[in-house]
C-alpha cells in the first residue's frame, strides 16, 4: 500500500480534496449492499423464507441484540435499527473489498487536474490504487464518526436539561473530543494496516524465480484480515449504538 493518498481532486483549487478513489468504492459498496438487500427481499415469504431472506433477517436480529445491550429502551432501539443494520451490512462489505482484491496502476506522467502531480507520485512510488477498501482512507472512516457524533447530539438535544446537566463534568467535554477521533482512527487503522502488510507480502521475491515463499504468509493473513474486517464493522457499529444510546434521555434512560 503506496503513501500516495489515491486520486485526489482539489475542487475549485480550495481547501477541499475529494478522494475519487475511495468515492467509487463507497458508491460500488453501496451498490452492492443495494443489490444484495433487493435480491434478499424481492420475495418475501413468512411461510418458506429464502436462504438471502434468513441471511437478512438473522443479521436484523443479531444487530437489535446488539442494540438492546447498549441503548436504555426498546423506543431507541427501534429509533436506531435501520442506521445501525445500514452501517454494519456497509462496513462489513466496505472492509472486505480490500481483502478480496487490490488494484493498482504505475504511473509516471503527473496528471494535475487529478490531483497527480509529481510529488505526490514520487510520494507514493509512483503507485495509484484504483481498487480497495475505502475504509483504509482515514477521512472516509472520521466522517463516518463525524456523523455518529451528530447523531448522537441530536438525539440527546430532544431532552435538553438533562443534554447540558451531562456536560457539567469537564471529562464529558473531552469524551467528545477523543470518542470521535479513536471511533473513526480505530476502523482506519486496522483497515490500512491490513491492507498494507498485504500488498508487502505481494512484493516478495520469488524464490530461485519461480517458488512463490510468500504464498502461504498470504493465506495466512487473507484468513485474520477477513476476520478483523468483519470484527472492525461490528466494533464500529456498536460504539455507534453505544454513543446513541448514552445520549439517549427520557423516562426509561439509566443516565
Amino acid at each position: 500500500m503506496p503513501a500516495f493518498p489515491y486520486l485526489l481532486y482539489n475542487w475549485h483549487g480550495g481547501l477541499f480534496k475529494i478522494n475519487i478513489t475511495t468515492i467509487g468504492m463507497m458508491i460500488l459498496t453501496g451498490l452492492i449492499v443495494l443489490i444484495f438487500l433487493r435480491i434478499a427481499m424481492r420475495r418475501l415469504d413468512m411461510r418458506k423464507p429464502t436462504k438471502m431472506q434468513n441471511l437478512v433477517e438473522w443479521m436484523i436480529d443479531f444487530t437489535a441484540s446488539m442494540a438492546r445491550d447498549t441503548m436504555p429502551s426498546e423506543e431507541v432501539v427501534q429509533w436506531v435499527l435501520p442506521f445501525a443494520f445500514t452501517m454494519l451490512i456497509f462496513l462489513f462489505v466496505s472492509n472486505w473489498l480490500g481483502v478480496i482484491a487490490t488494484v493498482a496502476i504505475h504511473q509516471n506522467t503527473p496528471i494535475p487536474w487529478l490531483g497527480l502531480t509529481a510529488a505526490n507520485l514520487a510520494a507514493g512510488h509512483n503507485e495509484v490504487p484504483l481498487f480497495d477498501s475505502p475504509t483504509a482512507n482515514m477521512s472516509m472512516t472520521l466522517g463516518m464518526a463525524v456523523m455518529v457524533w451528530l447523531l448522537s447530539h441530536a438525539r440527546g438535544l430532544r431532552h435538553p436539561r438533562q443534554y447540558f446537566s451531562h456536560f457539567k463534568n469537564p471529562m464529558a467535554i473531552i469524551e467528545e473530543i477523543t470518542n470521535p477521533l479513536t471511533h473513526g482512527m480505530r476502523l482506519f487503522g486496522n483497515i490500512f494496516a491490513g491492507e498494507a502488510l498485504i500488498s508487502v507480502i505481494l512484493g516478495i521475491p520469488l524464490l530461485f524465480g519461480f517458488i512463490p515463499i510468500g504464498l502461504p504468509l498470504l493465506l495466512i493473513w487473507l484468513l485474520y484480515s477477513g476476520f478483523v474486517s468483519t470484527i472492525q464493522a461490528y466494533v464500529f457499529t456498536i460504539l455507534m449504538t453505544l454513543y446513541v444510546g448514552q445520549k439517549s434521555y427520557g423516562p426509561s434512560s439509566h443516565h
